[in-house]
């Protein structure tokens, strides 16, 4: 009974609320969303030990069609743009374009899911809205996924598509735009001593850049944020980590030791999870002086951007006018 009951709520969630008026959106998933962090408690009820790598693979499978679905249905994919696969990349890759894009830079989507879920078809419609803001060619991939795969996978599947892309937009600065693990995975690239491409710019929304369970801080948020389970966050953590320590600054970068970093825009939310991830990073970019800015929302939830909601497009308008803007500085 309780399941069917979340499953009709789900239904509401994701067909129903991006029909109602826009100023009434947030209020509704507000309200709407703890069910969904209270069917992952009801779905990971065993012990990490206890979970069996079989039982794990039918977890992330069923959390990718999840995704695959909510990305579809709270996104509208965007008229004015034209999405084509690269045939000769190693990985499904595709490309947005824009009618008249800017000839001088590229982007590329580094997608969430928290290493075990998103795709193509979860982000595109998203990430063709923000193509069309930002005006530019835009690509997305996809990299191996957890459990079926753990690091250094994704951070080398990373690695190939952004060299391959640089080969096929040579000359061109690039921006690099990731949101939750896709913001660990692009910031794990640019901490990476062993890789030479970095973008322009890059654009953080709700990043996860700490895999391990050493932020005490996070009890205190676990019950404020609405969305993640924090156990569920440290178990997933562990799963893609594999044999590696969660600390490793590459899995988590916010053990890095920055001497340089690109300009770069963090948003986050004051109650989610991965806070203080960002606000650790934004820290250390301050010791280098590096060029940088941390953007802070109220009372919303992980990874607002992707919803329907008017604070996302507020944020998607902050991140055009970061990239667009040569010399950016504004307050949020």
């Amino acid at each position: 009974m309780l399941k069917l009951i979340i499953k009709i709520l789900e239904v509401f969630t994701l067909d129903y609320i991006p029909k109602f008026p826009i100023s009434m959106r947030t209020r509704l998933f507000y309200i709407i969303l703890p069910l969904r962090k209270y069917r992952d408690k009801i779905r990971m009820s065993k012990p990490v030990n206890q979970v069996t790598y079989q039982e794990r693979v039918e977890f992330a499978k069923v959390s990718r069609d999840g995704i695959n679905y909510s990305g579809i249905k709270l996104n509208e994919f965007h008229p004015d743009i034209e999405i084509t696969k690269m045939e000769n990349a190693k990985f499904n890759t595709h490309k947005l374009s824009p009618k008249n894009p800017k000839k001088d830079a590229y982007a590329i989507y580094f997608h969430g899911g928290g290493y075990y879920s998103g795709s193509v078809i979860s982000h595109k419609n998203l990430l063709s809205q923000i193509t069309a803001s930002i005006n530019m060619v835009t690509y997305i991939f996809e990299y191996r996924l957890s459990p079926e795969a753990v690091f250094p996978n994704a951070h080398d599947d990373a690695k190939e598509i952004v060299t391959f892309l640089d080969n096929i937009e040579e000359g061109k600065n690039s921006i690099w735009i990731g949101e939750s693990a896709g913001g660990g995975l692009a910031t794990g690239l640019c901490v990476d001593d062993k890789f030479s491409l970095r973008p322009k710019k890059l654009v953080l929304m709700s990043p996860w850049l700490d895999l391990s369970d050493k932020n005490k801080d996070r009890n205190f948020l676990k019950n404020k944020d609405i969305l993640i389970l924090l156990d569920g966050m440290h178990m997933m953590g562990e799963y893609y980590s594999g044999d590696h320590d969660p600390s490793n600054p590459i899995l988590s970068p916010v053990f890095a030791d920055i001497k340089s970093f690109p300009d770069v825009l963090i948003q986050v939310c004051s109650n989610e999870l991965l806070y203080n991830d960002a606000v650790e990073f934004s820290k250390k970019l301050e010791l280098i002086n590096s060029n940088h800015e941390l953007q802070v929302w109220d009372d919303l939830w992980h990874a607002w951007q992707f919803f329907p909601i008017k604070e996302a497009e507020d944020a998607r308008e902050k991140i055009t006018k970061f990239i667009n803007t040569e010399s950016y500085s504004s307050s949020k």
